[in-house]
């Protein structure tokens, strides 16, 4: 019989993708547990009932912590794990630096007892040296967030600090009626390898001046994340811009936000303020290459923020904004309409000589007029604008087409009032069209 070489066999796993398949490789012989444990751990998906039995399992074989490079986790708080009742600490204690007397983590020793899967997670992560990314739900987190606060910060344990290899952050929540603090996610802006954060379900709160930002424990303008992606389907309420998030990166290239104005459900609901964001994304103009703010979010106001009085309604120019490349943003954001139905500059004020890609986002009916103008007059300054290849509009107001469950399409009123823009832009070589992806209203 042919012995096939290592490298083949290990060809052939990357066909199997389910985790037990891929577990079972490691009982049929020896060699090939040596062969393919660290290809079985490289990829970890785990419920809360099984964080301990895997801390458990690398505690025995100290192989496998340093073979996860992608974490996934996925919890609902309160769940725990009988298996972790009663387990001696002490030995683990000493692994993890820290000993029986410090009293500063009786309450987080007390929950390794009882086996809180929450509290079990603070153990993972510390032992998964070498991880690259991690993707969690877990917004019912008592634990985790405020010890990983502690660690980085260097108050808790004496052991090397965890994280350093990580490059992306995935938190986020698929329930609408949870959230997380920002304050809490700040520790992943000082992890010295991250370079990318996204996020979902993720709140600020008023408790302070919203002006002014938080700074990391690493200090402002020091992380090395270039993309903050707090957008996709999942809601967030930043009544403060996300100022401390922005402020903690020294070059930003991306940034996506979606608004939400529920920010802690039956509790507290904040329109977006645009104004703050922009003053925070103005200290990136030289680098920030990408921004999508609220074009898929909610764009109304409740009329509940009674703390935003149109202080912080407005925005500011883009012109600086050298590097910028792709602008998706509501049409009545950009041209600082505030709280009047008139804008207060034009596109060609205000829009950077970089642009490639524009989408206005949100146009209503009564501004059908202003959106062509302002389009017409950007195309007639080709030379202003070199580098534009698309143009995007995004009405308020679409229609369902009949018959077919979840399907839109831009009336036909609307596309006539476009069809001017849409032939300049043929002429000139732009793509133009219409754009349904995200939040809008029927007709």
């Amino acid at each position: 019989m042919t012995v096939l070489n290592n490298d083949i066999f290990l060809l052939i796993s990357e066909h199997i993708y389910d985790q037990q398949d891929k577990t079972r490789l490691l009982l049929v012989c020896r060699d090939w547990y040596s062969l393919f444990l660290p290809k079985v751990y490289r990829r970890v998906s785990l419920k809360s009932d099984q964080i301990y039995p895997l801390v458990r399992s690398i505690q025995k074989n100290p192989r496998i912590g340093p073979s996860i490079r992608h974490l996934w986790v996925e919890w609902e708080g309160g769940h725990d794990s009988d298996e972790g009742a009663g387990i001696e600490i002490d030995e683990l204690l000493k692994t993890l630096g820290t000993s029986e007397s410090d009293e500063s983590l009786d309450e987080w020793k007390a929950a390794l007892r009882f086996g809180c899967a929450d509290a079990w997670l603070v153990v993972l992560v510390l032992s998964v040296e070498f991880v690259k990314s991690m993707d969690m739900n877990a917004s019912y987190s008592g634990y985790f967030f405020p010890m990983l606060g502690q660690i980085i910060k260097g108050n808790a344990f004496g052991s090397k600090p965890p994280l350093q290899h990580l490059e992306i952050a995935s938190v986020w929540t698929d329930d609408m009626k949870t959230h997380y603090m920002a304050n809490d996610l700040l520790p992943f802006f000082s992890l010295p390898a991250m370079r990318e954060f996204n996020g979902g379900g993720i709140c600020e709160f008023e408790d302070d001046n919203s002006e002014e930002p938080v700074v990391t424990v690493s200090g402002p303008g020091t992380s090395k994340i270039t993309t903050i992606n707090i957008g996709g389907h999942h809601s967030n309420n930043g009544c403060k811009g996300m100022a401390d998030f922005i402020h903690s990166c020294a070059n930003l290239e991306i940034f996506d936000y979606q608004h939400d104005n529920k920010a802690i459900w039956g509790e507290i609901y904040l329109d977006i303020r645009p104004l703050l964001f922009y003053r925070a994304l103005y200290s990136h103009r030289h680098s920030l290459r990408e921004l999508r703010l609220n074009n898929q979010g909610e764009d109304e106001s409740i009329g509940f923020d009674e703390g935003n009085d149109g202080r912080w309604n407005g925005f500011g120019s883009l012109a600086e904004f050298h590097q910028l490349r792709e602008l998706q943003i509501p049409f009545c954001t950009l041209l600082q309409f505030g709280t009047t139905n008139q804008p207060r500059v034009s596109l060609v004020e205000i829009l950077p000589s970089s642009l490639e890609y524009l989408n206005l986002s949100y146009c209503d009916d009564e501004n059908f007029d202003l959106v062509i103008k302002n389009l017409s007059a950007l195309l007639a300054r080709r030379e202003q604008f070199p580098n534009i290849k698309k143009l995007e509009v995004k009405p308020l107001f679409v229609e369902r087409i009949q018959g077919v469950l979840g399907e839109f399409r831009v009336p036909a009123s609307t596309q006539q009032r476009f069809a001017p823009i849409g032939m300049i832009c043929r002429e000139l070589g732009i793509d133009f069209g219409f754009n349904m992806h995200g939040t809008h209203r029927l007709l």
